[in-house]
C-alpha cells in the first residue's frame, strides 16, 4: 500500500512490488475501489506479474483536488503514476468505468501500453432499449439531486442480484456512500456522455474484452461495439456472471487474463 501525489490528486494504490516483472494496472468501476480486484491481484502475482490497483481519484482512499473529474484526466493520472514509479510500458485492465479509462489510455497513450483488457465496459453507454434509459435516468436523477448514497442500493441490487450476494451488496453500498459526492456525480455525467466509438479504429494494440453473459448494467449490445470496433479484439463470454464478473467468477476471469497477458508480455 502506498500513496502518490499528483497535481490534482492524492492516489492510494495497492502494489505488491515484485520488481522486474511485467506491470498491469487494474482500474476499478464506479463507486468501488482497488480492493475489488483482490482475487485478481493474488492470481496475477502468482503468475509472475506486478499488479498495481489504484483507488481512482475521488474514490476509496484517494482524493481529488481539481474542479472537474473526467475520464481523460484520470487516464492521464494513470500514466503519471507510471512515470512516478519508473514504469515505461505496461498492461492495463479496467472494469466498467475503469474500462473507459483504460480505453482512453489506449487512444491517447498507445505507446505506453503492452496490451488492453476491457471488462464489462463500453465505448458509448447510449441505451439501445427503453428500459435501459429508465434505469440510467433513475440513477442519474437520484445521484444528482439526492447524492450518491440515494442510488447506492439500486446500483448494488443491479450488480449483485442473487440472494446469496447480500454481503457484496452491503459492501458496494458502503463504498458508494464513501465516494466523494461531487466526483461521483461528475463521473456519472462523464460516463453518460462518453463516446469513443469513432476512435476505436485507432487502437492497434492487443485487446481482450471479457463480458459477463448476464450483465444488465452495461448491455451486451454496447459491449459488442468494442469487439467490432477494435481491430483484432478478442471477446470472451463468462457464464453465470453479471456486471461484477471479477467477483462472480474470479477463476474464469483470472484464467483468461493470465493466458492473455502471458501471450503479450514480450
Amino acid at each position: 500500500m502506498a500513496i502518490i501525489n499528483t497535481e490534482k490528486a492524492s492516489i492510494f494504490y495497492l502494489d505488491p512490488r515484485p520488481m522486474n516483472r511485467p506491470v498491469i494496472f487494474l482500474l476499478h468501476g464506479l463507486g468501488t475501489e482497488a480492493s475489488s480486484w483482490t482475487y485478481q491481484i493474488e492470481a496475477l502475482e502468482d503468475a509472475g506479474f506486478r499488479p498495481i490497483a489504484p483507488d481512482l481519484p475521488g474514490f476509496g482512499r484517494s482524493r481529488f483536488f481539481g474542479d472537474r473529474w473526467s475520464i481523460r484526466y484520470t487516464s492521464a493520472a494513470i500514466v503519471s503514476m507510471a512515470d512516478n514509479l519508473g514504469i515505461d510500458r505496461f498492461h492495463i485492465a479496467g472494469i466498467s468505468m475503469g474500462g473507459t479509462i483504460a480505453l482512453q489510455t489506449a487512444i491517447d497513450h498507445p505507446d505506453r501500453l503492452l496490451s488492453l483488457v476491457l471488462i464489462n465496459t463500453f465505448a458509448s453507454l447510449h441505451p439501445k432499449r427503453w428500459n435501459e434509459w429508465v434505469y440510467l435516468v433513475r440513477r442519474y436523477i437520484r445521484a444528482w439531486f439526492r447524492g450518491a448514497g440515494a442510488q447506492a442500493e439500486l446500483t448494488a441490487n443491479r450488480i449483485f442480484p442473487r440472494p446469496d450476494q447480500e454481503e457484496l451488496r452491503r459492501e458496494l453500498v458502503s463504498h458508494i456512500r464513501q465516494t466523494d459526492p461531487q466526483v461521483y456525480k461528475q463521473a456519472m455525467r462523464e460516463l453518460g456522455l462518453y463516446d469513443a466509438r469513432k476512435s476505436l479504429n485507432r487502437i492497434q494494440i492487443h485487446s481482450l474484452l471479457i463480458t459477463g453473459r448476464d450483465d444488465t448494467t452495461v448491455p451486451l449490445e454496447n459491449q459488442h461495439d468494442l469487439a467490432t470496433g477494435i481491430d483484432g479484439c478478442r471477446q470472451v463470454f463468462i457464464a453465470n456472471a453479471g456486471h461484477g464478473v471479477i467477483i462472480d467468477q474470479p477463476e474464469e476471469v483470472n484464467r483468461y487474463l493470465v493466458e492473455f497477458l502471458r501471450l503479450h508480455s514480450n
